[in-house]
């Protein structure tokens, strides 16, 4: 089974599970998001990815620069590791990790938690790329893919427990839209997936397609 149809199966699950009224809620937040087009007006297919350095789990800091140093990246920013979507689409990549290694690129995924959460997320999950915390959003902001919640949005995650603002040290409701990027080494974005609906993602065999282009497209200009 695909990642898309694992997703969708879940959020079928979810949906039918939870109480009419939180379900209308949701949809509404969806339906206000898409009246915003956060995810249109966001990073996108042709523009350079903001510089950034960020730390692991471990306090060990990465920055943009010494990735794209090593080659093209895979980079998926993760709403949390509370999100099962998000954990499901962790663990997708790092099944694809091997094989976006073999074509020269790498993997990093950048979680709007703190390190201690993105150190738990790894160890869950079994990750073996880099996963990096994103106080507050700050990259994801810089990046136009975080969007403050409705009342009636917090209102759900607050009915679960779920204290966004102390797991991701800020003092805003705040979320991040699922995305994901392929960066040339450039830093230019040459495959880019964004969506308000936390459930879809794109199959990691959609990136992997476009780093063989992206390979391809080297090895003609070497010739």
């Amino acid at each position: 089974m695909d990642l898309k149809t694992t997703l969708e199966a879940l959020n079928r699950h979810h949906m039918e599970a939870i109480p009419a009224q939180d379900r209308r809620d949701f949809e509404d937040e969806l339906d206000r998001l898409r009246m915003m087009r956060v995810a249109e007006d966001g990073l996108g297919l042709g523009d350079v990815l903001p510089d950034f350095g960020l730390q692991d789990g471990t306090g060990r800091v990465w920055t943009s620069g010494e990735l794209l140093d090593l080659g093209p990246l895979v980079l998926a920013l993760f709403r949390g590791d509370w999100c099962p979507y998000c954990g499901l689409t962790m663990e997708a990549l790092e099944r694809a990790r091997p094989a976006v290694e073999a074509l020269g690129a790498g993997v990093v995924g950048i979680i709007a938690e703190l390190p201690g959460q993105a150190a738990a997320a790894v160890a869950r999950h079994q990750l073996r790329y880099p996963l990096l915390s994103d106080p507050a959003n700050g990259f994801g902001r810089r990046c136009g893919l975080v969007y403050e919640l409705s009342p009636k949005h917090a209102r759900l995650h607050r009915v679960c427990n779920r204290g966004l603002p102390v797991r991701q040290g800020d003092s805003v409701w705040r979320l991040a839209l699922s995305a994901a990027f392929v960066v040339d080494r450039s830093g230019q974005i040459v495959f880019a997936f964004t969506d308000v609906d936390p459930a879809r993602w794109p199959d990691p065999e959609e990136m992997l397609a476009s780093l063989r282009a992206l390979s391809d497209a080297s090895a003609l200009s070497n010739r």
